[in-house]
């Protein structure tokens, strides 16, 4: 499926903390005057160092919730909706395939349930990837706050001190002598990456807008002890740049472009339209830029998801 590049697009995605936020370095600071949990940083070649969200550490979120919200659902073709348990290594679809039986690119995408199909397998690639997001934007259209080295990325970077304490759990009481401190992102921060997605359907702008649906509401939270109250964030899409092959005047998923052939060998579902958006040449191919149209087109690929559940 990605030996020839039908279609993709790339999310343009503001994530905004609600509450304190921790992404965790994964050590123990060397710097005894520092924090015992401190927030995972990276160095920026023009900003210097700053604090970020990680790529990985975003899908993870977004695709558990993504499966929660499918996961169970069946569609009417036999596919299911998402793996009952990912990690199990007998009946997951990545695990199916793993040892490479059949070795037909095809036969094993269509074997896939819908949440690999986006996010991938052991044994196929996904459709998306997920970018770091930076406390600035370099959109030119965006505040000064949110520019490089504007008030967002000061803020984010001014990090909360939090005191904890390990708590017994028989008594219920505070443990002897247990302190320690964290860092955290303040809330009001707004952090700025991407989305790109390759050769995708419509349907799947709709599954990637399920799980921001989940982060908006609460439901699902980002980083470390979000048991504690931190995590809380918002994602919000605000442009989407599609590029197709060819001379088609509209946006179109991947099963419109493709072969009647291809659609059978690689079991994609019908496709659904996109909202019609007025469109570019680009050299070989037509671009589409959907700026205020952002959450159309997902509204879109919401209606596209149910209509296959």
């Amino acid at each position: 499926m990605f030996r020839r590049s039908y279609n993709r697009a790339v999310l343009r995605l503001r994530v905004t903390t609600v509450t304190p936020l921790r992404i965790g370095a994964g050590e123990i600071a060397l710097d005894p005057s520092g924090a015992d949990l401190t927030c995972v940083r990276t160095r920026h070649a023009v900003h210097g160092t700053t604090v970020y969200i990680p790529g990985s550490s975003l899908k993870g979120v977004v695709r558990a919730a993504a499966e929660a919200a499918i996961r169970g659902q069946r569609l009417a073709s036999g596919h299911i909706g998402a793996c009952d348990d990912p990690l199990d290594q007998r009946k997951s679809c990545g695990a199916r395939h793993q040892n490479g039986l059949d070795t037909a690119t095809h036969a094993i995408h269509k074997d896939h349930c819908l949440a690999c199909r986006l996010f991938g397998s052991l044994a196929i690639k996904g459709r998306a990837s997920l970018r770091d997001l930076f406390p600035w934007s370099d959109d030119p259209r965006a505040d000064a706050a949110f520019a490089p080295g504007g008030a967002n990325q000061i803020s984010a970077n001014r990090l909360e001190l939090r005191h904890g304490v390990a708590i017994d759990r028989i008594l219920g009481s505070v443990k002897g002598g247990q302190l320690f401190d964290q860092e955290l992102v303040p809330a009001g921060v707004a952090f700025f990456g991407e989305i790109a997605l390759e050769n995708y359907q419509v349907w799947q702008l709709g599954l990637l807008g399920a799980a921001f649906e989940q982060l908006n509401s609460g439901i699902a939270q980002l980083g470390s002890s979000k048991s504690r109250g931190l995590g809380v964030v918002t994602a919000t899409v605000e442009k989407i740049v599609h590029e197709q092959a060819g001379r088609a005047p509209q946006p179109c998923g991947v099963a419109a472009l493709a072969s009647s052939e291809e659609r059978d060998l690689y079991g994609l579902v019908p496709e659904a339209a996109l909202p019609a958006t007025a469109g570019v040449r680009r050299g070989l191919a037509m671009q589409f830029v959907a700026d205020d149209q952002a959450s159309t087109w997902l509204d879109a690929g919401r209606t596209a998801l149910e209509a296959l559940l």
